[in-house]
């Protein structure tokens, strides 16, 4: 008997005790891919929270008794009464070299069919820009492959450039083109046909197409040899608001890190007035500043 006693008081020194402290929420109204949710005392802006079924949403519209969450993705199946819990994370994404050559959608998963992409790291999909003090002047030039426009515009590697212009008029071939090019400089380089030139890698950001756009393009960079040099963003015209919204910041992420890296990228936003557009109506949803 005081074998068992000194048995049961050893298991009983041994255990430990922790307290763990979860910021727990409960949804009040679901709605328009948008949760009023109360008890997230402690949330943050843009940070991840957590609901059933492996959905993530996104705190965007902090109240003082309420936080309005968007869906990143399909919430029908949230209703209310249901639990949610804060990561105490903002948002981001896996980003990496390896997924040069493939598409993913905003959050960074991969939608081409090719299988997972292991990530070399996480970065926030808003981040304090460098200041301009650190930043290096222009002065690589940025060679698109097409004649008329490297002879009359000077374009150069750290400088943004508008494309404008009405519909089908070519503004997505421009940045096909230049993305391509951007591949054949790279291979003529590798090969010493080009001295002196620091590779470019390329991000291409598709904001409210339709599937079958984005599909051809595509199509079109892995014919001529350019997908392996290129990660596209893909958030197409089914995708919800707040991807469409988020897919800009998501491209950022990728170039941000190649650009930690010490490597040059070019990243095409096609288009920002769908981004406006999407943004906008996040915005109605949460009822929330639209002007902001």
């Amino acid at each position: 008997m005081s074998s068992i006693l000194q048995e049961l008081e050893a298991q009983i020194a041994n255990v430990s005790t922790s307290v763990e402290k979860t910021n727990i929420g409960i949804v009040r109204e679901t709605g328009d891919g948008v949760a009023k949710v109360e008890g997230l005392s402690d949330a943050q802006l843009n940070e991840m929270i957590e609901f059933p079924g492996g959905l993530t949403g996104l705190a965007l519209n902090l109240e003082e008794g309420e936080v309005g969450v968007v869906f990143l993705g399909d919430g029908k199946h949230i209703t209310e009464g249901m639990e949610c819990k804060a990561t105490g994370k903002l948002l981001s994404i896996p980003v990496g070299e390896n997924f040069l050559g493939r598409v993913v959608n905003t959050l960074g998963e991969p939608i081409d069919g090719k299988g997972d992409v292991s990530a070399a790291d996480q970065y926030p999909v808003e981040k304090i820009a460098p200041g301009i003090i650190k930043r290096k002047s222009v002065s690589v030039p940025l060679q698109t492959g097409i004649a008329a426009i490297d002879a009359m515009i000077p374009i150069g590697r750290g400088q943004r450039e508008l494309i404008i212009g009405d519909r089908s008029t070519g503004k997505t071939t421009i940045a096909i083109d230049t993305i391509i090019s951007q591949a054949n400089q790279n291979k003529a380089a590798a090969e010493g046909r080009l001295k002196d030139h620091k590779p470019v890698y390329c991000i291409y950001v598709a904001i409210g197409q339709k599937q079958s756009n984005i599909a051809r393009t595509v199509s079109i960079l892995e014919d001529a040899g350019a997908l392996d040099n290129t990660t596209i963003v893909a958030a197409s015209a089914s995708d919800s608001a707040t991807n469409q919204f988020l897919a800009p910041y998501s491209g950022c992420a990728f170039a941000e890190y190649l650009m930690d890296q010490g490597k040059d990228v070019l990243i095409v936003f096609d288009d920002l007035s769908k981004q406006a557009v999407a943004y906008r109506q996040v915005s109605l949803t949460t009822s929330s500043p639209t002007g902001t």
